[in-house]
């Protein structure tokens, strides 16, 4: 099978979150540029405010809705948007919906 394809990546609970799971496509093992994962994030739970000093992180909702915080502000999101948090910006995600809700995420550059 070519090193290209990732079919082998299974979810994970994330290390300090309940209630998100994340899948593992491309990281710092393939290049040194960008890393991307599948979340899930159950309905009620979020991924706490953080930020990312070494990298910018980018998102596309793929199924769901909730909220993403921009520095200081919440702002909902759903399915079909992006959007983005540079390096070095507080940010969190909120699932405020009745679904679990998908989005992928690639950092720029990698940071696993």
């Amino acid at each position: 099978m070519s090193a290209n394809l990732k079919m082998d990546s299974l979810f994970t609970k994330h290390p300090t979150q309940e209630g998100v799971f994340m899948k593992h496509f491309f990281g710092k093992d393939d290049n040194n540029r960008l890393n991307n994962l599948e979340v899930n994030i159950i309905p009620g739970f979020q991924i706490a405010p953080h930020t990312h000093e070494e990298s910018s992180e980018f998102f596309f909702v793929v199924n769901g809705a909730g909220e993403f915080l921009d520095d200081t502000e919440w702002k909902p999101i759903q399915k079909g948007d992006a959007f983005k948090a540079p390096q070095g910006m507080t940010h969190g995600l909120k699932n405020t919906g009745n679904e679990t809700l998908v989005l992928f995420s690639t950092f720029s550059p990698a940071i696993r």
